[in-house]
């Protein structure tokens, strides 16, 4: 289930289904990626299942869109659906799909023989529980990788833990959380097999004010060195019933090492009804270009 010399760049490229390192909702890609301890409602199925616990009483339903641009004519999305079972345990579903750029297919004489679309489907379930201030999250996803006419199809699982006031930093709250994520055999297309990525992540989650957050993760994913994201998110509340807007920066150390201009920074903001929920995340890509993210929810 590894690739040789893991958790190295010397691993690189070797994973297969690397879109499943895409599926960030835009809250958490503005924010750098760090999200292993602030990830929640049904975003927190791509990231920390325990994170599914933030849904209460109040609001026990929540659905989540998000739309991904990516570089050429590619593009992944997502749907997302999670629902609190009383106080103590949540259940949540969804899917990603990617989809890449039409490519043309050749025939054994090496002439262009029509254009296909390589895509990618990961369909998730996951259950979450509470244990006072600590929460614990698993979830299994079917994979399926497409190229033209050949598909392979694997399994994974993931899990994570968070925990809320752990301790106090200047006397304000301080959270922990941590995942392992796409835990599972490796996917055989054709007559190749390549390890899912595996990844984990550990970070903390600061409350520095009421109206700031700031966050750090390290990552451990296995067809990477290790990295660390920060970010930062501020809150503008409208009225006493936490309607706000958000505003977020992040820095990806990933990024940062192979892309050149602005080197790992992410950017974003959201705006947050009760009912609704929107977010947007800019990621600058160098030479590259840049990536637009776009999450809508509703609460029910």
């Amino acid at each position: 289930m590894l690739p040789d010399s893991p958790f190295s760049s010397k691993a690189a490229g070797t994973t297969g289904a690397a879109f499943l390192k895409l599926a960030l909702p835009a809250r958490s890609e503005a924010l750098g990626g760090a999200a292993a301890a602030g990830a929640d409602n049904s975003d927190a199925l791509f990231i920390n299942p325990a994170g599914l616990l933030t849904l209460g009483p109040e609001t026990p339903s929540d659905l989540s869109f998000s739309y991904n641009s990516l570089l050429e004519s590619s593009y992944l999305s997502y749907a997302a659906y999670a629902k609190a079972l009383g106080k103590s345990s949540a259940l949540a579903a969804g899917f990603v799909y990617f989809s890449q750029g039409a490519m043309t297919a050749y025939n054994g004489q090496g002439d262009p023989a029509g254009t296909f679309r390589p895509s990618d489907l990961a369909v998730s379930a996951a259950y979450a529980r509470r244990f006072d201030e600590f929460s614990l999250g698993g979830g299994l996803k079917m994979i399926r990788a497409s190229v033209d006419d050949v598909s392979g199809t694997t399994a994974a699982l993931d899990f994570g833990g968070q925990a809320r006031n752990v301790c106090l930093v200047g006397e304000r709250p301080l959270d922990v959380g941590a995942s392992l994520t796409n835990f599972g055999p490796a996917i055989k297309l054709g007559g190749a097999s390549a390890p899912l990525p595996l990844a984990l992540a550990a970070g903390m989650l600061w409350h520095a004010s009421p109206a700031l957050d700031s966050s750090l993760d390290v990552h451990l994913p296995v067809d990477q060195d290790p990295y660390v994201s920060l970010g930062v998110e501020a809150f503008l509340f409208f009225d006493q019933s936490r309607r706000k807007a958000a505003f977020r920066v992040g820095y990806d150390q990933s990024h940062g090492r192979d892309i050149d201009g602005l080197t790992g920074m992410t950017a974003g903001m959201g705006l947050d009804l009760g009912a609704f929920r929107l977010d947007y995340a800019w990621v600058p890509l160098g030479d590259l270009g840049m990536q637009n993210r776009i999450t809508l929810a509703f609460r029910f």
